[in-house]
């Protein structure tokens, strides 16, 4: 699946996703899960797996594993999830600032 399609698939908030969002979201259309399912799977709330995708929240080493233990059960290999994390964390969101 191409970037553009996840771009398309993400409308508004395209312009605010990671790179961690983006290999998510690109595992979750490949594997035709919602963020909803893999919410509900993960025992946590649609919104702070959002929050991770679009940089709103940090993403722990132990949500990385819990992320590529997930994929990895629905039968993807998720690469670079660990590095794509690591540059999410990095970043600074510049949204609100005049």
């Amino acid at each position: 699946m191409s970037v553009n399609r996840i771009l398309r698939y993400t409308g508004n908030d395209a312009m605010k996703i990671t790179e961690f969002g983006k290999v998510v979201r690109k595992a979750r259309l490949d594997t035709e899960i919602s963020l909803l399912q893999m919410a509900n799977e993960l025992d946590v709330s649609s919104a702070f797996l959002s929050g991770m995708e679009t940089g709103r929240k940090k993403i722990t080493e132990e949500w990385v594993g819990k992320i590529k233990r997930f994929f990895d059960g629905h039968g993807i290999a998720v690469q670079n999830l660990a590095e794509a994390a690591d540059v999410a964390n990095k970043s600074v969101s510049l949204e609100g600032l005049n």
